[in-house]
């Protein structure tokens, strides 16, 4: 298994999503298997979380098992997974010294689990006279279940990027595992992608058993509290304005990894300019240190994924639909009418970035799912291929400049109150219309927009001939009273759609009693939806 720091494990652990798989581990000690799946994009700690699930399941009583699938020849993924199992095995039952080597492994085992060992002879012999590959995996998968049969304890499974056993050199591989999955009663399979677009296809075209069914979680960028909580615990001997803060949050996405190398150049900058705060200026340094010099991390991460992606021969078509999405260009026919193009020709080409997760559709808009990647795109890419200059001193000064401007845009609209942020957002609706919270509505474009008091209850009032919005915000936990305290106040407005943005949270039952009152209720997770949809910095609190 790979040696991960758990200092750095730590930061990264989401509770919610840790005490479940805990949970799931202490049932499959107890004969209650409960397969699961956990999909997000990469940089989101998917890895770093199920490290410190196994640190934390070390026991005698489960065989914990992990497997980094990469595209590869059935051959050397076969041996890898046999290599696996065996060190596990040994490290659970044997306490002598264990050599991570093959030979070693194989021969210290042969005594000891001699059925699991005739497999693995039978499958290193098939691999010898070219049997078929579907045959090799077939006994490769067979290994979790003999493993239990001879140790009696359960297995825990772990098939880390499991969308990439498509990829090696097996037709169907889906269809027999599905199969091993549901006879093997005894092995807990944890599978992780994140390629969320093809994960979900496999899950539930593939994998949807009526045995060994999965429960799936997706892992989402941090939410603003949990940002904010990493920021802290990163630069825990720098002081640091709520401000800059906040915008940290709001650039990186609240993605972990970006959040961990900006705040580790941000300390190091520090260290050499001997200051104990942060900075406007130390912070855009470590941004142009990460995500603007050739040999910064998060620059050579997105150059890599970019040009993964758009190895192709229509690469200009691609890169051109990318950028314009980056600078607000997010509807088909705007993409269209500025490439010359026709929308079925976009639409071809968004599509494949859609199955590449690097684009969401919401609506009739177009999303790039990843916000940092986006700020590459227009402060550090966009440069480099439009401009003529070979400056390389003015080039990055002009990226510094940026980064500025967009702080000090980020510090004038967190002055705002939210409700004129609302009010401004409602005001840039033209009738579009859109995919939120798995609902899809029209945008409608209001004749006016205003802020009316009533007995200290802010409403956002957006006028409209056929559909008025009301809209108030909860700047505390809400429950049922103040659910009834907003019905209240709209309770004469007929054929108006109601909203209540709930920045705090809601209460379970105040939730179900807004539902049935045909409120809608948005979080911070919807509201940021939209301000990203419509090109303003998301709120963070």
């Amino acid at each position: 298994m790979k040696n991960v720091s758990v200092a750095n494990i730590k930061r990264y652990e989401r509770p919610e999503i840790l005490s479940l798989l805990v949970k799931r581990v202490a049932g499959l000690k107890n004969k209650y298997r409960q397969n699961i799946a956990i999909l997000g994009h990469k940089s989101l700690g998917k890895t770093r979380l199920i490290f410190e699930l196994l640190q934390r399941s070390k026991c005698s009583e489960i065989i914990p098992i992990y497997i980094n699938v990469e595209p590869m020849p059935i051959n050397k993924f076969a041996k890898n997974f046999i290599g696996v199992i065996l060190y596990q095995y040994l490290f659970i039952e044997d306490t002598g010294e264990i050599v991570d080597e093959f030979d070693f492994l194989f021969n210290r085992c042969k005594e000891k689990i001699p059925k699991t060992i005739n497999v693995i002879k039978q499958i290193e012999s098939a691999i010898k006279n070219k049997t078929s590959t579907y045959e090799i995996f077939s006994m490769v998968f067979e290994l979790p279940h003999l493993l239990y049969e001879e140790t009696k304890k359960p297995i825990l499974l772990v098939l880390d990027e499991f969308h990439n056993l498509e990829n090696i050199e097996v037709e169907n591989p889906f269809l027999e595992l599905s199969n091993k999955i549901m006879v093997q009663k005894h092995t807990m399979y944890l599978l992780l992608s994140s390629a969320i677009y093809a994960a979900e296809n496999i899950l539930s075209k593939k994998l949807s058993l009526l045995f060994g069914n999965f429960e799936t979680i997706k892992i989402q960028p941090f939410d603003n509290i949990s940002a904010v909580e990493f920021i802290k615990e990163q630069l825990d001997e720098i002081k640091i304005t709520e401000t800059l803060r906040n915008f940290l949050t709001f650039f990186t996405g609240g993605y972990p990894f970006y959040l961990e190398i900006i705040t580790e150049h941000i300390k190091s900058i520090a260290r050499d300019k001997k200051s104990d705060c942060l900075t406007e200026d130390i912070l855009v340094c470590a941004i142009e240190e990460t995500m603007y010099k050739d040999y910064g991390v998060i620059n050579q991460y997105f150059r890599n994924k970019y040009h993964e992606f758009l190895n192709t021969s229509q690469t200009n078509l691609f890169s051109g639909i990318l950028l314009l999405i980056a600078e607000g260009k997010k509807k088909t026919a705007e993409i269209a009418g500025f490439l010359g193009k026709k929308n079925h020709e976009i639409n071809r080409c968004i599509n494949r970035f859609i199955q590449n997760d690097i684009i969401t559709k919401k609506g009739v808009f177009h999303e790039i799912n990843d916000s940092l990647f986006v700020h590459w795109l227009k402060y550090v890419l966009n440069r480099q291929e439009q401009s003529f200059n070979m400056d390389i001193f003015s080039s990055a000064q002009e990226f510094k400049t940026n980064i500025n401007n967009l702080l000090y845009r980020f510090n004038i609209e967190s002055k705002k109150r939210i409700e004129q942020r609302i009010k401004e957002l409602f005001e840039t609706f033209e009738n579009d219309i859109i995919e939120i919270d798995k609902k899809r509505f029209k945008l409608s474009r209001f004749e006016k927009v205003e802020i009316n008091n009533n007995n200290g209850i802010s409403l956002i009032d957006g006028i409209h001939l056929k559909n008025n919005w009301l809209c108030c915000v909860g700047k505390e936990f809400i429950d049922e009273n103040k659910v009834g305290e907003f019905l209240a106040k709209v309770k004469n407005k007929n054929g108006s759609r109601k909203i209540l943005v709930a920045l705090e949270g809601i209460d379970a039952n105040a939730r179900l009693k807004a539902l049935e009152e045909k409120v809608w209720i948005w979080d911070q997770k919807t509201i940021n939806e939209l301000f990203s949809l419509f090109e303003k910095p998301r709120f963070v609190k």
